[in-house]
């Protein structure tokens, strides 16, 4: 009889368990985590990718960023242009190379409205040329090709590793290759998307370029839409892994919907949240 008492008693513990770990499952305040139809900018985003990706783009939906005649310039190790979409405000592109074969690539306005927060140097890249060791500059070349009726700037470099990259202007993309070997596309879609920052324009605007409610929460914009967006094409590859702490395959899924797919985003959100989902691309602590 002990016997069988014990046992009923570990099952009795057990089953409180497993109660309280559903209980914990189903804890997730589903409604303090905006979706992407109650976020502007992924609204704004999502949708300007169908539009381009179905063919419906025209006009101001459709973000043709060019480079700007006679604005490139290799200096050392960097590479240098203006990168323009119609009449908004230019953008200042910077491609830096790197003796490991990393090509860190950077984009924001040549004249910002305000100074935009960057310690990079600081925090992030705080051995950059050192530790992080550019290029050497005499051993990067760089040319000009006229492909298509159009300029293609390639920049080769034969050291550590041996890579290459070619920018084309009109449109804007860049392809890096190692070893002879597509590795990376840039905006070979047409998909990058840059805001900037404007001031408030006169009259009604867009919802939630300046202003957006959720729940008891207001965010306000007094500098306007801050988004951007691209596309990122690794050649090649049927997997694509990374973006860790998500309680999801470490092979990402699409999250466009359909069987076996997401129909939200990743989340990269750092949250003081503990509750969470299996399987889910919602961000977890930490994040």
């Amino acid at each position: 009889r002990g016997t069988v008492a014990r046992c009923a008693e570990m099952l009795w513990l057990a089953t409180v368990l497993l109660l309280l770990v559903v209980q914990g499952v189903g804890a997730v305040k589903r409604e303090d985590f905006k979706t992407c139809e109650q976020a502007a900018f992924c609204n704004r985003h999502r949708e300007f990718a169908k539009n381009v990706t179905t063919g419906h783009a025209s006009g101001k939906t459709k973000a043709a960023y060019a480079v700007v005649e006679g604005s490139v310039r290799m200096e050392q190790h960097k590479l240098t242009a203006t990168v323009q979409n119609e009449d908004e405000v230019p953008l200042a592109l910077e491609v830096t190379f790197m003796a490991s074969g990393i090509m860190r690539v950077r984009m924001q306005e040549e004249k910002p409205l305000v100074a935009r927060f960057d310690d990079t140097q600081k925090y992030v890249l705080r051995n950059e040329g050192v530790a992080l060791e550019y290029a050497d500059g005499a051993a990067l070349h760089y040319a000009t090709e006229r492909t298509g009726g159009g300029l293609t700037h390639v920049v080769s470099y034969k050291g550590n590793t041996t890579f290459s990259m070619r920018m084309t202007e009109r449109p804007w993309t860049v392809a890096m290759t190692v070893d002879g070997r597509t590795a990376v596309q840039l905006n070979t879609r047409g998909l990058f998307r840059f805001e900037h920052l404007r001031a408030r324009p006169e009259g009604d605007a867009p919802a939630g370029e300046w202003e957006e409610q959720f729940r008891t929460w207001t965010d306000t914009k007094p500098r306007g839409p801050e988004a951007f967006g691209l596309d990122i094409g690794f050649t090649g590859c049927e997997h694509v892994y990374g973006i860790p702490e998500h309680s999801s395959p470490l092979s990402l899924r699409t999250t466009r919907g359909g069987k076996g797919a997401y129909d939200q985003p990743y989340r990269l959100y750092n949250l003081d949240v503990f509750e969470y989902e299996i399987d889910n691309p919602m961000a977890l602590y930490g994040s």
